[in-house]
């Protein structure tokens, strides 16, 4: 509920705020000095002082009890002290102090909690209870318990008057002070009604994205037991939003540990390529994380922390899909929607360049401390952590702003557990209260986000959300709502506004957007804004040429598990944290592109010796080996560098796992000679995968047409020497013509001049028998035997036919 004015006339309020004052007096002594002048601010105005070194004691704040103290309470501090000296402390004690005055400056809680010396002001309220130790030797510690009630403390029960007030504890030895310690306590009457929303925004990332796969050790026992485990167990919490890392969601695939023989060392003689499975402890936190969801807001940051601005600045535009990509796979398949996508500001860098370019990488919001976004940070009411800036570079176009609360959220980064978190538990109440019991009418809500940095203790941040759970000025909510707020601008800026809209930042444009930190124990508006110190150009070159190589391995892979470690690795080397440190994304990328030439490498064509081709056409054979865990399907591109054979079209072919193919590519000889084949895998898409691989080929097309040609001659020789040979024996006389009458009938019938067939045929039998007769004479006769009358031709003389004259 907003605060509101005391329902008492403007003169009975003064005299009523100079009773109160008088009573301080009365109280502790004589009035303290302005907050400004009592002692110098400590170096961050939310730490808790460090004591000087030659400080005698040292005081640790136990506890301090209870979170809201009412009327009929009792005020119980327990504290530890410590001897620093070189000498016994006796007669050690503990003595209680405070400030009646309600505290309405939060620059005045940083200066009072800044001081380190004795609170000699005005007699003590109260002293150790109990028997405190008689001598504390040096080094030893002890704990002193003080208590003082409600009535003895002396605040005004009026309800206007509830509060933070201030505190102060002081160990004492021999009646001399030697220490102090100044916390806060607060102060609730009865009635009291004021009250604010509260959200607390949880970074949920890991240090390093490639934990797991750089070093898998570490990474294995902080998620036992150190950081990620505190991440763990507060990241449980019901009380808590995200601002959570995909790749937390997204247990990378690794190969499995060699197992180890008797004695430690490992097992020898397998050969296997090791299995691969999803990192043990990486898959814990992912599946807590998912089953914890629950009704929170869940805001997204880039996959791996990836620098955004600096991958599109340099135009690593592969590499900034790449983390879009992997980011809409994990929140797709643990089924979660972030509410928005979401980049962070550092007050020192503030300013409208930077909210542009979060606009132009595709952010839906961005964190920026509050004070980087009001004129006067400590301004009188603080408004609510939202407003929505109107970019003056991309027309129409406008980014959510969350504006967490800077000295709150360092606050309780200092949950380390290295600190003294009771005090800064204390500190948060006293702050928490400052705010509430500003005059505002309308509500208000405040964000809380610790650095993603801070290394928190989950007991000591508990306990400071379980105080605001249990302070009735703290209301608890979600950061979602303020994003429904800058999403409906139902708002107010004006405090002192009755419609019940949140009062808050507003609209903001260009010159409302300032650098700011702190300084002087708040934080304020700086006078030049810090020039961010994006990451290399040329790295994030080299990481890109690694990842396309990555990538077309994938493309050819069944299964592109293998390449989870390598692209963890790339991604995580453009994260935001490496700003300012060029040697880790280096290192990284080189690391990378290791990974990615011992994958390559697996993949190999197996050069043949040479090859020849004796036709016009041939296949020719290309074997391929696949070295690699899982299936691949390749393309066989061969090129010629010669025009004297065409190379047929490529051919797409599926290795197995540790096995070879062989593919065979069509030549065509054109004309004879030597080339050089050259034989390149690529994926089918047609990216690179392996080096060229160049084999020699000999071509002789034309051997088939000779050999005929030879045969052919051959034959030819063969009639010639017929012919010659035929000449050298005599053969070479023709038979001779034969000439005789026409043929009257075929004259008188067709009018042709034909030869009368039957003389010829006669002549031609005569003849014959008179070959057949002297055959017989040079054979068979005998002397004095005459010759058979048969064989007399039975012609005439004149009807032998004539030779031809030719």
């Amino acid at each position: 509920m907003p605060s509101s004015q005391p329902a008492v006339r403007p003169v009975l309020a003064a005299l009523l705020a100079a009773l109160v004052i008088a009573s301080s007096v009365l109280v502790s002594g004589p009035a303290t000095a302005l907050p400004a002048a009592q002692a110098a601010p400590a170096e961050s105005p939310s730490a808790p002082p460090v004591p000087d070194d030659d400080a005698p004691v040292t005081m640790d704040l136990v506890s301090l009890t209870p979170t809201s103290l009412a009327p009929g309470g009792t005020l119980r501090a327990e504290v530890e002290v410590t001897n620093a000296s070189s000498a016994p402390l006796t007669d050690l004690d503990l003595e209680l102090r405070t400030r009646t005055s309600r505290v309405t400056d939060r620059e005045a809680l940083a200066s009072w909690q800044a001081e380190t010396g004795p609170d000699v002001e005005g007699p003590a309220l109260a002293t150790a209870s109990g028997t405190p130790p008689a001598s504390l030797a040096p080094g030893e510690s002890t704990t002193l318990v003080v208590e003082a009630t409600a009535e003895e403390l002396g605040y005004s029960e009026e309800t206007y008057y509830w509060g933070t007030r201030r505190v102060s504890l002081t160990a004492v030895a021999d009646d001399e002070p030697l220490a102090g310690l100044r916390t806060f306590a607060v102060w609730r009457p009865d009635g009291a009604e004021e009250t604010i929303t509260q959200s607390t925004l949880l970074p949920v990332s890991e240090a390093d994205a490639a934990s797991a796969v750089l070093a898998p050790e570490e990474h294995a026992a902080s998620a036992e037991q150190g950081r990620l485990a505190a991440l763990r167990a507060l990241a449980a919490r019901e009380d808590v939003d995200w601002w959570l890392d995909p790749a937390l969601l997204d247990p990378p695939t690794l190969p499995e540990p060699e197992p180890e023989a008797a004695g430690g060392e490992e097992a020898e003689g397998s050969s296997a390529a090791p299995s691969l499975r999803p990192d043990p402890a990486s898959t814990t936190i992912a599946d807590e994380l998912d089953a914890a969801v629950g009704e929170r807001t869940v805001l997204a940051t880039p996959y791996a922390g990836a620098d955004l601005v600096s991958l599109r600045e340099s135009g690593a535009m592969l590499l900034e899909g790449a983390a879009r990509d992997a980011a809409d796979e994990v929140w797709e398949a643990r089924g979660i929607s972030p509410r928005a996508q979401v980049l962070g500001v550092p007050g020192a860098e503030a300013d409208a360049e930077a909210l542009e370019d979060a606009i132009e990488v595709g952010a839906t919001a961005a964190v920026v401390p509050s004070s980087s976004l009001r004129p006067d940070p400590s301004s009188a009411v603080t408004p609510s952590s939202v407003g929505v800036y109107e970019s003056s570079r991309t027309e129409g176009a406008q980014l959510s702003v969350l504006a967490p609360d800077p000295v709150l959220s360092e606050e309780f980064s200092q949950l380390t557990g290295h600190s003294d978190a009771e005090q800064t538990r204390q500190r948060l109440l006293a702050e928490t209260a400052t705010i509430a019991s500003e005059y505002s009418r309308a509500p208000r809500h405040l964000l809380i986000s610790p650095s993603a940095g801070a290394d928190l203790d989950p007991a000591a941040a508990g306990a400071v959300l379980d105080a605001f759970a249990e302070a009735p000025w703290v209301e608890s909510g979600r950061t979602s709502t303020l994003l429904d707020t800058a999403d409906q601008q139902a708002w107010t800026t004006d405090p002192g506004a009755d419609g019940g809209e949140p009062y808050a930042l507003g609209r903001l444009q260009a010159e409302d957007v300032h650098p700011s930190g702190p300084s002087d124990g708040s934080w304020r508006v700086l006078e030049e804004t810090a020039e961010a110190q994006l990451l290399d150009p040329a790295v994030l070159e080299d990481l890109e040429g690694t990842w396309r190589r990555l990538d077309a391995l994938g493309a050819a892979m069944e299964d592109d598990a293998p390449l989870d470690a390598a692209r963890r690795e790339i991604l995580s080397a453009t994260s935001l944290a490496w700003r300012g440190d060029p040697g880790t994304p280096a290192s990284r990328g080189q690391d990378a592109a290791e990974r990615a030439d011992a994958l390559q490498d697996r993949i190999q064509v197996v050069p043949a010796s040479g090859y020849n081709v004796v036709s016009d056409t041939a296949a020719v054979p290309i074997t391929i080996t696949n070295g690699l865990d899982t299936p691949i399907t390749v393309k066989v591109t061969v090129t010629s560098d010669r025009p004297l054979v065409q190379v047929g079209e490529p051919a797409v072919v599926t290795v197995p796992a540790h096995g070879q193919t062989n593919a065979s590519v069509d030549v065509e000889a054109v004309a004879n000679g030597s080339v050089t084949l050259t034989t390149t895998l690529t994926t089918e898409d047609d990216r690179q995968l392996t080096d060229p691989v160049d084999v020699p080929l000999t071509v002789n097309p034309s051997w088939e047409n000779w050999t005929t040609l030879l045969l052919v001659i051959a034959m030819g020789l063969l009639v010639v020497v017929g012919v010659a040979r035929a000449r050298r024996t005599g053969s070479s006389s023709r038979a001779p013509a034969i000439r005789g009458p026409e043929d009257p009938e075929e004259l008188a019938r067709t009018g042709r001049s034909t030869l009368d067939t039957s003389v010829p045929e006669r002549t031609w039998t005569e003849r014959g028998r008179h070959r057949d007769g002297d055959a017989a004479d040079g054979s068979d006769e005998r002397p004095g035997t005459a010759p058979d009358p048969n064989d007399i031709p039975d012609h005439e003389p004149d009807d032998t036919p004539e030779e031809d004259p030719r």
